[in-house]
C-alpha cells in the first residue's frame, strides 16, 4: 500500500466565493473540442495528475524528475499565463479519463518566443491523444490567435515527440536552436499554418 502525498493547503480545494470566482474566470478560458477530446481550464484538482507526470521519470525530457513543489509552480505559472497573455495551459480530459495530461501555448521565462507542447499520463500514451490534443492548441494559436508560426522545443532523446513533429508537419529551426542552445539539447521544430494544412 503505498502512502497518499501529504496536500499542501494551496493544492486543497477550498469552497466558498472565492472557489466561485475561480470557476467563474476558468470559464473565461476557451474550451477546444475535439473528436475524442476536450481542452479546457485547468482547475485545482488536475494539479494532483500534473504533480503525478511532473515528480516522474516522465519529466525528464523537460528537465525532471520535479518536486511537489516545483510542480506547482510550473502548474500555477502556465495557468497565470492566461491573464497575462490570453494564453496558457489547458487539461485534456479524454473520454474515458479525465486529466488524461496538458497541452500548452506557453512560455518558460528563458523560452524566446511561446512554445507549443504537450505532456500525458502514463495511463493517456499510446491513444494518439498528443497529436489531437497539439492540432487543436495549434489552431486555436492560427486561426484565433492569428499567429504565423509557433515553435517547440524538443529534447533531442525523445524520440517519440519527434516522431510526433514529424507526423505534425513541424519543421526543425536550426536558427533558433543555435541561438537558445550551446550543447545541441534542444531541438525546435516551427509549426506554420502552411504546415498544418
Amino acid at each position: 500500500m503505498t502512502d497518499k502525498p501529504t496536500l499542501a493547503p494551496c493544492e486543497k480545494h477550498r469552497p466558498g466565493p472565492a472557489a466561485r470566482q475561480a470557476a467563474r474566470l476558468g470559464g473565461k478560458i476557451p474550451s477546444l473540442d475535439t473528436r475524442r477530446l476536450q481542452l479546457r481550464a485547468p482547475r485545482i484538482y488536475d494539479f494532483k495528475a500534473y504533480a503525478k507526470i511532473m515528480e516522474s521519470d516522465r519529466s525528464i525530457p523537460m528537465g525532471g524528475p520535479f518536486t511537489r513543489a516545483e510542480a506547482w509552480a510550473d502548474f500555477t505559472g502556465y495557468s497565470a499565463l492566461w491573464l497575462l497573455h490570453g494564453h496558457g495551459l489547458w487539461t485534456i480530459d479524454a473520454q474515458t479519463t479525465p486529466s488524461a495530461g496538458f497541452v500548452l501555448l506557453g512560455y518558460e521565462y528563458e523560452d524566446p518566443e511561446a512554445e507549443l507542447g504537450v505532456f500525458l499520463s502514463e495511463d493517456a500514451e499510446g491513444q494518439g491523444y498528443a497529436e489531437e490534443a497539439m492540432i487543436a492548441a495549434r489552431d486555436y494559436a492560427f486561426n484565433d490567435l492569428k499567429w504565423d508560426s509557433i515553435a517547440s522545443f524538443v529534447d533531442p532523446d525523445n524520440e517519440r515527440c519527434i516522431t510526433l513533429m514529424e507526423r505534425l508537419s513541424a519543421i526543425r529551426d536550426t536558427d533558433v536552436e543555435a541561438k537558445i542552445s550551446d550543447d545541441g539539447h534542444t531541438l525546435v521544430y516551427r509549426h506554420t499554418p502552411q504546415g498544418a494544412a
